[in-house]
């Protein structure tokens, strides 16, 4: 089972156990598309258009659409039209970023949580009024001239990133970082566009060929570096670049971060010329041979986002791989024989010297006359954790 299977299959289970959706969410429904249409094949992992809303997480639903709806954002494929709500299909990219980043707007606790890792935040900033994080960021300049008409529209038709923030340094440095977010997304060879190409060519041939810009021009040819996922990859490091030059809300350094899961390796393939190729196995190998400066480029691993101090349990619940909604899932999961090896494993690992009863409804850890029932769904670090502290 591929990538993109094994997250539609966990997007159901979530779908048909989640408390945060009533009854009527968990039929299974048609996708409809960025054009409002659908085949009318009903799926699993698509909630019926009327409920999707519920595809935001509870903890960031008001918020995100409130704040979409006022920055005149549009959803993808959003069902009630791009000013709407967001898509019906729960493996969008979009509602998965808003999902983990929303509460972060509020709470600048968090952005440094997720990426304090990565980057030397002594202080997160308001990006925005009353917001330490925002979303569809294109900056404050049209570089590229990219909506000759003036007008922008944030995410849709001009080169933007999911979300973006702002920091100071343990330094006193300002920097923004821009955030990119790939979920189950891969690409296909695309057909040539004579006059399409041109525009692009127009726009963004001369920041490539700008010694002094992020991307070498001296690996691939210009033609080259307009297939996806390169494209987009291309335009958004020429976007931190130029945000940097003209020091953006305040920035002395710009740096993208590419949230991408590393069991996603349809994206890692999608190089599909023999060019590509040639310079690296995967596109995160191209895309490092491309860039000048690659310190300016991080990869960020969505599993950080699973820790509910991050974003929330409901959160891991849904997206997170350790997560066991029945018996079958535990014993798959744990790669035991039977069930009742778990009061073995949970001794022999976690030191846990009472009983372990596993029904329907979940597994129950009994010390002396107390039991402490887990209820399923649960995680695989939730049943350990629980297996130490009763056991300490």
């Amino acid at each position: 089972m591929n990538y993109t299977a094994r997250e539609r299959q966990r997007a159901a289970r979530w779908k048909a156990t989640s408390t945060t959706l009533p009854e009527s969410a968990r039929i299974p429904a048609p996708y409809v598309t960025k054009s409002g249409r659908s085949d009318g094949t009903p799926y699993p992992f698509c909630l019926p258009a009327r409920h999707s809303a519920l595809s935001l997480l509870p903890e960031a639903r008001d918020l995100a659409l409130t704040m979409f709806a006022e920055l005149g954002i549009p959803w993808h494929a959003g069902v009630d039209g791009s000013g709407g709500g967001p898509s019906n299909h729960l493996l969008s990219s979009q509602v998965q970023c808003v999902n983990a980043l929303a509460p972060m707007v509020r709470d600048p606790a968090r952005v440094i949580a997720a990426f304090g890792q990565h980057l030397d935040i002594a202080e997160v900033l308001e990006i925005e009024p009353g917001r330490h994080l925002t979303f569809e960021y294109i900056g404050p300049t049209d570089f590229f001239g990219e909506s000759p008409s003036g007008d922008r529209v944030r995410g849709a038709h001009c080169t933007s990133v999911d979300a973006a923030f702002c920091y100071r340094t343990t330094e006193g440095q300002v920097e923004l970082a821009l955030v990119e977010w790939k979920y189950t997304e891969s690409y296909r060879k695309r057909r040539p566009e004579a006059k399409r190409d041109e525009v692009r060519a127009r726009r963004y041939a001369a920041f490539v060929a700008d010694p002094e810009g992020p991307v070498r021009d001296d690996v691939l040819d210009f033609g080259l570096l307009l297939d996806e996922p390169l494209y987009q990859l291309v335009r958004q490091q020429l976007l931190a670049h130029e945000l940097e030059k003209a020091s953006a809300e305040g920035a002395s350094t710009v740096r993208v971060l590419h949230v991408l899961s590393p069991a996603n390796v349809a994206y890692q393939g999608s190089l599909p010329r023999a060019e590509q190729r040639a310079i690296g196995g995967t596109v995160s190998e191209v895309w490092q041979r491309l860039l000048r400066s690659p310190y300016r480029f991080l990869t960020v691993d969505p599993r950080v986002f699973h820790d509910p101090e991050v974003t929330s349990r409901e959160y891991a619940l849904r997206y997170a791989d350790d997560v066991y909604f029945d018996q079958a899932d535990l014993v798959a999961g744990l790669e035991l024989a039977a069930v009742s090896d778990l009061e073995d494993l949970l001794y022999a690992e976690e030191d846990f010297d009472g009983d372990v009863v596993a029904s329907a409804d979940g597994v129950e850890l009994i010390l002396g006359r107390v039991g402490t029932l887990l209820g399923y769904p649960f995680r695989e670090q939730e049943l350990r954790t629980l297996a130490r502290e009763l056991a300490s």
